[in-house]
């Protein structure tokens, strides 16, 4: 049974992903490893990848594929590159600080939230998909509830009101902590900011990097779970059904002599070539 599906070993990020996927790869390769593992175990069968279909269309979804299948492929393809977009946004606020320059937490923020709003979808989608197969239990980690809420404390107070009150002190940005942010929906004063004890205030390079590594704990937990339980539901009749296999067995992936690396994005994306854009 499993050598039906060994041909996906040969596949890489590093050498088979998207134009996205690769930009960032070398970023979180270490902190956001299971990804390509899951990508391997089950996004590349919803992709061109295992048919004879040249480049770039290669790494596109195949239009046979069900719905619930594209959306799943969305939502975890969004939910990668939003948590690589965050990794990266901390680097440049890492830098920014070295050189005397203001960082900018509230791009952290934004990409951290949306990385929530990703994921909650996500691990839904796998819920029903297989469901439908039998699988009524799987072991996906909880949701971390409290971490979310310091994310979205931030992301709101960044995203919707005026330039929040902080600190500097020793080349450090200081936060006001998640307990003093307004709650009521209005913003809080600069004076109000002011009066916060130095001792109570958040180092905000070191508030997003903690905020980051417990997340992305998270992420690497959530796709060994979504493995795991995709490749029990490959030993399904109903998946290789509804995900037109059959025919394709078992996989084969030799990689596309043409280069998959440059025209379009396509784990989960669908974009016009580089040549078509203006």
């Amino acid at each position: 049974m499993a050598d039906r599906f060994s041909g996906l070993s040969v596949l890489t990020i590093a050498a088979h992903g998207d134009a996205r996927e690769q930009d960032v790869w070398g970023d979180v390769a270490g902190t956001l490893s299971n990804y390509e593992t899951f990508w391997r175990e089950l996004i590349v069968l919803l992709t061109n990848r295992i048919t004879a279909v040249a480049a770039p269309d290669w790494i596109r979804l195949r239009p046979t594929i069900p719905a619930d299948y594209e959306r799943l492929a969305m939502h975890n393809y969004s939910l990668f590159y939003y948590a690589a977009t965050a990794k990266r946004a901390i680097a440049d606020d890492r830098k920014r600080l070295a050189a005397g320059a203001y960082p900018h937490p509230e791009r952290f923020f934004a990409a951290m939230q949306a990385c929530v709003e990703q994921a909650k979808p996500l691990q839904k989608l796998a819920r029903d998909i297989l469901r439908g197969l039998g699988i009524d239990r799987p072991k996906f980690p909880k949701h971390p509830q409290d971490l979310y809420g310091t994310i979205g404390a931030y992301r709101n107070a960044f995203a919707h009101d005026p330039v929040l009150g902080r600190g500097v002190y020793r080349g450090r940005d200081l936060l006001p902590p998640q307990h003093r942010l307004p709650k009521d929906g209005s913003p809080m004063l600069w004076r109000d900011a002011a009066t916060i004890p130095a001792a109570e205030m958040i180092d905000g390079l070191k508030l997003e990097e903690d905020l980051w590594q417990r997340f992305s704990e998270f992420l690497q937990a959530q796709w060994t779970a979504l493995t795991e339980a995709f490749i029990e539901a490959r030993k399904h009749d109903k998946f290789i059904e509804d995900l037109g296999l059959k025919a394709l067995l078992p996989i084969r992936c030799a990689p596309s002599e043409a280069s998959i690396a440059g025209p379009v994005s396509a784990s989960g994306t669908i974009i016009i070539a580089r040549s078509d854009v203006h």
